[in-house]
């Protein structure tokens, strides 16, 4: 039986639909398309999309604007999905919109993630933010975000091999699902893809009478240090994350921004994003990271060779993901591989995750009990799933 009482819990409990784009744009239109009202910055791609969303969040803040952010999952609470200046929507303000549009929600029978679209949107017009920054859900052609009519500027981070299932298993396929955010006439940067994915977005980009612009590379200049433009940035967390700071800034320029001052500089340094290489505490160190698929894997490996030793990984994953390669690709880099299970329904079990030299331990609090007593005075790594990370930050931040 449904749960009668309206709030986070029975958004959570609201299977996505998967009915097409029709239901939330005619459910938009009752409101008077809020979405239309907004300078939006739409952001896809299969990795780096919320850490992008983060950094232009930050540089526009310290540039005096107001700035709406839709992100997801939710790391710490359904309501963190939903943000301005990186304070969450309140609660009862949330489930004040929740009431308020329950008809419409009903009558077009809204999923969790559009009934969350659908708050985001109107929220961030009566808040008169000054840009909002959406990321989609999964995809971008199909994706509830992509109601947006006219963006300021589309971005693509990466394209890699995720939600295959639903996205396509060739490159191509994907780039294209991720492509279907450009609107015609308008502008979009994509990330370091590859050459097949490249022509994807440029056809894309064809077709809609659109710019389409790759970004420009920046130059590596060591731990936590980067060069773009001929400026030297530092940038905090992990060393993948120079490639989302580039995208940021560049976003930024775009939008007519110095971003050479002093305040952007700061904004770029000191911006961090929970849940992604987020050291939560000390002896030994204890870093969370959200990788959930081989190319997450890949980039977070680039900075586990630069933490302190011995280094214990904890991994977890779900079923839908080549979760034993993954593993793999960790234990290289590993003192001690320890792969574990969490209660979720998606996730999966410990012998279709375990790698060769890997070492199995069913309960997590007591996998990472394990990995700490290893490591002593060197580093704890917890990755593999952002559903994973969420379930232990709150065990560890107690």
């Amino acid at each position: 039986m449904e749960n009668n009482k309206r709030d986070q819990y029975w958004v959570m409990a609201r299977a996505n639909r998967y009915h097409g784009l029709e239901p939330l744009r005619k459910a938009c239109a009752k409101l008077g398309n809020p979405q239309n009202e907004l300078k939006i910055i739409h952001v896809a791609g299969t990795n780096g999309k919320g850490s992008t969303v983060n950094y232009i969040r930050a540089a526009l803040n310290a540039l005096g604007f107001r700035t709406g952010t839709f992100t997801s999952p939710h790391l710490s609470a359904h309501f963190d999905r939903i943000r301005i200046d990186d304070e969450w929507i309140a609660e009862e303000v949330f489930n004040q919109y929740l009431e308020k549009n329950m008809e419409i929600i009903e009558t077009y029978d809204l999923g969790m993630f559009e009934i969350d679209t659908l708050i985001a949107f109107e929220w961030f017009r009566d808040m008169h933010v000054d840009y909002a920054v959406i990321e989609t859900g999964l995809g971008g052609r199909l994706d509830n975000t992509n109601i947006i009519e006219n963006p300021l500027l589309s971005i693509i981070t990466t394209i890699g091999y995720d939600h295959m299932a639903v996205l396509g298993d060739r490159l191509s396929q994907i780039a294209f699902e991720k492509a279907g955010i450009i609107k015609p006439y308008g502008h979009c940067i994509f990330g370091y893809v590859k050459p097949e994915c490249e022509r994807v977005i440029r056809l894309r980009a064809g077709m809609m009478h659109a710019a389409a612009l790759r970004l420009e590379n920046f130059r590596d200049l060591g731990l936590g240090e980067m060069e773009y433009h001929n400026v030297r940035y530092e940038i905090s967390g992990g060393e993948y994350q120079k490639a989302n700071a580039a995208m940021a800034l560049a976003a930024i320029r775009f939008l007519g921004f110095d971003i050479t001052c002093v305040k952007v500089k700061e904004a770029i340094a000191q911006c961090t994003w929970k849940g992604r290489f987020e050291k939560v505490s000390e002896h030994p160190d204890v870093i969370l990271d959200g990788a959930h698929n081989e190319e997450g894997i890949h980039a977070l490996c680039a900075s586990l060779r630069h933490l302190k030793k011995p280094l214990a990984v904890v991994f977890s994953a779900l079923r839908d993901k080549p979760g034993r390669q993954m593993a793999s690709m960790l234990e290289e880099y590993a003192d001690l591989l320890i792969v574990t299970a969490f209660d979720y329904y998606r996730a999966d079990t410990t012998d279709d995750l375990v790698s060769e030299h890997g070492v199995i331990e069913n309960d997590w609090h007591t996998a990472i009990e394990k990995a700490k007593r290893f490591a002593q005075e060197g580093t704890v790594v917890i990755t593999g799933s952002l559903y994973f990370i969420s379930t232990v930050r709150d065990y560890l931040m107690k």
